[in-house]
């Protein structure tokens, strides 16, 4: 597919072969000597040595019942969600579980009336992560005081919208929010969308808004082909200059064209979601595409956050961590390109400065972006991504 064409209508598509653990592990992640009891697979957590502290900023939640019709629509026209048992288990503990630092938790609305009442079960859960990990860490040397931070939603246009997320904002402590144009069918430019970019920039709160034509599918309500581009995104940051936004999968299929805005406009974020794991697009037969999104990584990691979409994904949780490390360090799938087979030696593009670069996508931005205290990591270093260069 070309930088910009036209999406063709997802298809369904089988998880993809699980990477060698050799690529997986890193000075990173470590892999589970024993089962995982939902996956019944080996899982990795991260390394208690990891050089930096890592914030995971795309994370879905839903109530069960909404959770399982989601689920239903991958089961039909995406890919086979890898994490449902973990998720009705422990919900997004699980990330935490394997060592990531912060989770920024999503939610979104697909019609009128349900907006308020989501919005509550995310507060719920945000205070109750927050709650029981700040009362582990009393007594340690790490003081967790915040593990998650939690996006409201509303449907546009809907009765009372901007009050709808008036109250999340103050009432129920929501960080910002999440949209959708693919599931909402509504432009990001829409006149109906104004009024929550609105209520955002009266509460300064950031944006997060999946506004990239990728992965579409027959079964939305509008072709996403057609009411998702880098043009209307644009539309919106022309006119509202002092709203932070974010695109996730790093604007899918308009890579280039969304970095290009980056330069003309400084309230625009991406984030990586789904974008590096070699499954929607795969790298290791596109090596423009894997050059392309390694120098765009470094020359704009300042506005750029590492996210996963757990936990519907089709793969490790740690895929798209370990590839963005292998395409920062220049070995692995995700940038030796040939195959997984590849005998190249690993971290031989490795550099203090992508090291640095890392520690930005990895969490500096988002706590930026999403407002999280440094402090709130519990991270033993406060600052510095620890080289061994």
């Amino acid at each position: 597919m070309c930088q910009g064409s036209q999406p063709e209508k997802f298809t369904f598509k089988d998880s993809p072969p699980e990477l060698p653990p050799a690529l997986l592990t890193s000075r990173f992640l470590v892999q589970s000597a024993s089962p995982d009891a939902h996956t019944e697979a080996n899982e990795y957590s991260v390394a208690k040595d990891a050089p930096c502290p890592i914030i995971d900023a795309h994370v879905h939640v839903f109530p069960q019942r909404l959770m399982d019709a989601v689920w239903m629509f991958f089961d039909n026209f995406y890919w086979p969600v890898r994490y449902k048992k973990t998720y009705i288990a422990t919900r997004a503990d699980f990330l935490i579980q394997q060592g990531v630092n912060h989770v920024v938790l999503l939610v979104y609305a697909h019609k009128n009336g349900i907006a308020r009442d989501l919005n509550k079960f995310l507060a719920n859960i945000v205070n109750d992560m927050n709650t029981r990990y700040s009362q582990a860490s009393v007594g340690s040397s790490q003081n967790r005081r915040r593990v998650a931070s939690g996006l409201a939603t509303v449907m546009p246009g809907e009765p009372g919208a901007s009050d709808i997320l008036a109250e999340a904002f103050t009432t129920l402590g929501l960080s910002g929010i999440k949209m959708h144009s693919h599931v909402q069918a509504i432009a990001a430019n829409h006149p109906s969308m104004d009024e929550v970019y609105e209520t955002c920039v009266r509460f300064n709160k950031p944006c997060l808004i999946h506004a990239g034509k990728e992965p579409n599918s027959s079964a939305y309500k509008a072709d996403a082909g057609k009411i998702c581009d880098v043009s209307i995104v644009e539309d919106v940051l022309q006119r509202f200059p002092n709203l932070q936004l974010c695109v996730p999968h790093l604007g899918m299929n308009q890579h280039q064209e969304f970095f290009d805005l980056l330069d003309k406009y400084p309230n625009l974020y991406l984030d990586t979601t789904m974008t590096l794991a070699a499954f929607l697009q795969p790298m290791d037969v596109n090596k423009p595409l894997v050059e392309m999104l390694r120098t765009m990584l470094i020359k704009y990691s300042d506005r750029i956050m590492y996210g996963t979409d757990w936990p519907n994904i089709p793969y490790d949780w740690c895929r798209e961590l370990a590839n963005l490390i292998s395409l920062l360090d220049g070995d692995g799938e995700a940038s030796a390109v040939e195959s997984a087979k590849s005998q190249k030696p690993k971290g031989q593009a490795r550099t203090l400065a992508s090291d640095l670069v890392l520690e930005r996508i990895l969490w500096k931005n988002a706590t930026r972006f999403y407002g999280i205290e440094e402090t709130d990591l519990g991270w033993r270093g406060h600052g510095a991504v620890q080289s061994s260069l």
